[in-house]
């Protein structure tokens, strides 16, 4: 807007001086008919001029400012901040007060119940650790009958158990015994016939008789680590069941236990429960009949400085409306001196500019033999465009 306004200025200015100079002298009349010579026209963007001459950032800050302290003055200084008597303050401060009180009061009593409460908790909590004994007292010794039941169990079932695999290893061994009685009575003869008659054939059977005895022993001590194994099989299976039934009855007794535990630790919380709802009621009324007192006392040494209070706040009300107003004057005046300074230097310079681009003008005009110039944005008829050689001369001269 500011760069239109002041091409518009420059243009007007152009169109009246486009032949400004040493007017041309009106040669004599001739008797030959002279051709008359087409006339030279030159074009100025003065767009271009008014947005890149060298002081155009220079107008465009003078324009901002003025603008600036334009909306300045439209705009009012922010009320003032009224000082509020110390009076003001005395409903708060009076319920300050009594609040502080009654918090005061209100921390010693709860103190004093919250003491009688952990005495009350302490003992509960006491109670239910005695009882908490008496029931694992109670558990071990049941733990202790049944595992002593259980292991008397176990070694009633391995006797039992033993007596019946001892027939099977008679049995076994009798079988042995009969499969190798009679080849090992026969290497016996063999051996008494051949004792002093053949030592190698001798060597050889008693070797043979040997072996079978070996062989023997080696069926007998197989059989029997069988039936140990199988014995030992059946001990571990009957401990693993009375480990069994064991941990199942430790579960039993430990839930019971926890059920009995949970059960009076019950008791205590609902007994101390009731306690706290007791002494809070109790406590609730002591502090709502000393809040009443404290309330009344406040409200007539409230009431009693209204009056002066009232009258103190209009005095400073008064005093500060009348500062407000001699402020705002003051500042008015001040913007009014600014704005004035401003619009001057405003008006300097774009005269300045203006009287800058017209001698140029005139200048290239001149050295170009042009007889008029009009601006760009006016006329668009054809003509020599000067506006980068106008914008060089105004560059060189910076």
């Amino acid at each position: 807007m500011h760069v239109l306004r002041l091409a518009a200025a420059l243009s007007a200015a152009l169109l009246l001086t486009g032949c400004a100079g040493t007017p041309r002298s009106v040669p004599s009349p001739s008797p030959v008919a002279a051709t008359p010579r087409a006339t030279r026209v030159g074009l100025v963007d003065l767009d271009r001029v008014a947005e890149q001459h060298p002081r155009a950032q220079e107008l465009a800050a003078l324009r901002r400012r003025v603008a600036e302290t334009e909306v300045a003055m439209r705009i009012p200084l922010a009320p003032p901040q009224i000082a509020q008597p110390q009076i003001r303050d005395l409903g708060p401060r009076l319920q300050a007060r009594t609040r502080e009180l009654l918090e005061q009061q209100a921390a010693e009593l709860r103190r004093t119940y919250q003491e009688e409460l952990r005495v009350l908790e302490r003992q509960g909590k006491e109670e239910v650790e005695r009882f908490a004994r008496q029931v694992q007292a109670e558990q071990q010794e049941k733990l202790t009958q049944r595992q002593e039941a259980l292991q008397a169990e176990l070694h009633a079932r391995a006797e039992a158990k033993r007596k019946e695999m001892e027939p099977k290893l008679r049995a076994y061994e009798g079988e042995v015994a009969r499969e190798y009685r009679i080849p090992l009575l026969n290497l016996r003869l063999k051996l008494e016939a051949v004792q002093h008659t053949d030592r190698q054939q001798f060597e050889r059977l008693v070797a043979e008789y040997e072996r079978l005895q070996r062989e023997r022993e080696a069926k007998v001590a197989a059989f029997q680590a069988e039936q140990q194994k199988e014995f030992e099989a059946f001990v571990k299976e009957s401990e693993e069941q009375a480990r069994s039934q064991m941990e199942a009855y430790r579960a039993e007794l430990e839930a019971e236990a926890r059920r009995r535990i949970e059960e009076r630790e019950a008791i205590v919380r609902n007994r101390l429960r009731e306690a706290a709802a007791a002494r809070e009621r109790q406590f609730r009324e002591v502090m709502r009949a000393r809040e009443r007192e404290l309330v009344s006392g406040a409200q007539g040494e409230a009431r009693d400085a209204v009056a002066a209070a009232r009258r103190e706040l209009e005095r400073i009300v008064e005093e500060a409306r009348a500062k407000y107003v001699a402020e705002e004057r003051a500042r008015q005046e001040q913007l009014q001196s600014q704005l004035v300074a401003l619009r001057t230097q405003q008006a300097n310079l774009e005269t300045a500019i203006l009287a800058e681009v017209r001698i140029e003008v005139a200048a290239i005009a001149l050295e170009q033999n042009l007889d008029v110039v009009l601006v760009r944005y006016v006329s668009h008829i054809g003509g020599v465009d000067i506006t980068d050689q106008v914008l060089r001369r105004l560059r060189n001269k910076r």
